[in-house]
């Protein structure tokens, strides 16, 4: 049933009004917080978050890909709903390893033993979207073959329809939904995620982080065999060494865990503060480390990109930090786009002095990695108690530096952040100075563009009584289309609660014609209430275009 694409969609959404209906009551039910409401209220959400957890095991496919993604969204989902997703990984039960040969077969359109001597006879590692066998070519090169799971394409893309409409729904229902660009969340989770479906894409993107750091003695980059790839299986040569995160191994071979540490540091500023693509899911899985001391990333399915004009931001605001200019900090979101339009910027910018300050004041050699979780949490507490909202392009980004900041505290848990990232803004620095004519000429730009708006202004005031009465002519009318569309609301929408408990049934006896013409039921209730919005949307449109 987990494959049937109705079912899957049912299963997701239904899930979700139940929380937020949930929710609904809960505060309902509550108007007055006290420190019982909060506990009866973090209770309530670790429940809804075990139950999400336990249906993406089931479910597998995006729900386990979501749970991570949430799992990093500090600024849209609760501490305790956090903490009950932080151990969702990617760890499913492998498909038949004859399915999974049948489909390597099918890319290459020729039996596997024309390619190689040997592959294994089941998969080393199993995850949501694919699996990886060992084996060894004709010519004796020991490689990785990745394989996708069976029938994963088609899952993906029938939760990727659910996950619209859930964030349809967070739009339009609920608080936290009005906050957040919905829109764009969406297309950057397709966009990421959804590239994980092409082993092609992953390819070239292994193949940009070999140029990336082709002369680097510390970092190596495994070489992928394009002729062996396509688009379902990709082929990779076979690296030896343990996880990043083998503090044994590291003593073992007597591998220097600050520099190493200091290396890894390095690669993820390399990374994430210059332009360019990243690596967007860089856990201790994907790094490992060679009895020489090398550096081995692995998994470039997951990539996310960072435009200059937001490199230089990110990097801007670094230095604000630095050099104590908390002006520009405050700047630098906003032109990032963190802070919502009515974020009081003069109190952010206190809160976050206050804070550094307090950090500061400390011993930095302490900054342990207990104090690196502490400074996270406050930063989540600011997140939420400020009109601050991470933005979706922003999203996988942050997702790979608190990956990366977690794998290098835990090879070395005393390192210092500070004295490391010193030389970066150091050079930063010198970078700006030798640009500091094109930095005069940006600030005197700046400063004419008041004068330059100033017929734009006189305009928007004498046509202002025009605009105060089409604003009152759209609201009556706003209001007139609001009756008019009402009953074919609510016809449709009584299908749909008449349909419903029937789909609920028909799942849960297994009786596939119940399922059929109850789904169409309550399909054609959905599809007459989306067409009415259509129409009733077309409408004002219209309206609106005949008036302005």
């Amino acid at each position: 049933m987990k494959n049937n694409a109705l079912y899957r969609i049912f299963i997701i959404v239904l899930m979700f009004i139940k929380f937020i209906l949930q929710l609904y009551w809960f505060n309902k039910r509550n108007p007055s917080w006290d420190t019982s409401t909060q506990d009866k209220w973090e209770k309530l959400v670790q429940k809804q978050a075990k139950e999400y957890r336990i249906k993406a095991l089931h479910l597998e496919g995006l729900m386990i890909k979501v749970g991570q993604f949430l799992s990093t969204r500090a600024d849209i989902m609760p501490d305790v709903f956090l903490k009950e997703l932080v151990d969702l990984i990617d760890q499913v039960p492998p498909v038949d390893p004859e399915i999974s040969k049948g489909i390597i077969e099918k890319e290459w359109k020729r039996p596997i033993s024309d390619y190689m001597q040997e592959i294994g006879e089941s998969s080393i590692a199993s995850a949501s979207i694919g699996e990886v066998f060992k084996g060894r070519l004709k010519d004796g090169r020991e490689v990785a073959v990745k394989v996708q799971r069976a029938n994963i394409d088609r899952i993906i893309k029938t939760d990727f329809k659910a996950l619209k409409l859930v964030l349809w729904i967070t739009k339009k229902f609920t608080k936290f939904g009005k906050e957040i660009d919905t829109s764009a969340l969406y297309k950057e989770v397709v966009q990421v995620i959804g590239d994980e479906l092409d082993y092609e894409k992953e390819m070239r993107n292994a193949q940009n982080f070999q140029r990336r750091f082709s002369g680097s003695d510390a970092y190596y980059i495994p070489q992928v065999y394009e002729e062996y790839s396509t688009r379902r299986v990709l082929v990779m040569e076979w690296m030896e060494g343990s996880k990043i995160t083998d503090l044994a191994f590291l003593k073992e071979n007597g591998i220097d865990r600050r520099e190493t540490a200091a290396k890894l540091f390095q690669f993820f500023v390399d990374q994430l503060l210059d332009q360019g693509r990243f690596h967007a899911d860089p856990h201790q899985g994907n790094v490992l480390v060679q009895k020489d001391g090398t550096i081995v990333i692995l998994d470039f399915g997951m990539v996310g990109y960072i435009n200059k004009q937001d490199s230089a931001s990110i990097r801007r605001m670094i230095q604000g930090f630095v050099l104590d200019d908390y002006q520009l900090v405050i700047d630098e979101l906003q032109q990032l786009g963190f802070l919502l339009p009515h974020a009081n910027k003069s109190k952010l910018e206190s809160v976050l002095r206050n804070y550094v300050n307090m950090y500061l004041s400390s011993d930095i050699s302490e900054l342990d990695q207990e104090i690196v979780e502490e400074i996270f949490e406050d930063l989540q507490k600011i997140v939420r108690e400020q009109p601050i909202q991470l933005p979706a392009e922003f999203a996988f980004l942050g997702r790979a530096a608190s990956i990366g900041l977690g794998v290098i505290t835990i090879v070395d848990p005393d390192i210092d952040f500070i004295e490391l990232g010193k030389p970066v803004v150091m050079e930063w620095l010198d970078e700006a100075d030798e640009r500091k004519g094109s930095i005069q000429a940006q600030v005197l730009k700046d400063s004419l563009k008041p004068m330059l708006s100033i017929p734009r202004n006189v305009n928007e005031y004498l046509e202002a009584p025009n605009y105060a009465r089409r604003s009152a002519e759209r609201r009556q009318l706003r209001s007139f289309n609001h009756q008019r569309y009402l009953w074919l609301y609510s016809g449709f929408g009584l299908l749909m609660i008449v349909s419903l408990p029937a789909v609920y049934t028909a799942l849960w006896l297994e009786q596939f014609l119940l399922l059929y013409v109850s789904g169409a039921a309550a399909g054609t209730g959905a599809a007459g209430g989306l067409w009415t919005l259509f129409r009733h949307y077309r409408w004002t449109a219209s309206f609106r275009e005949n008036n302005d």
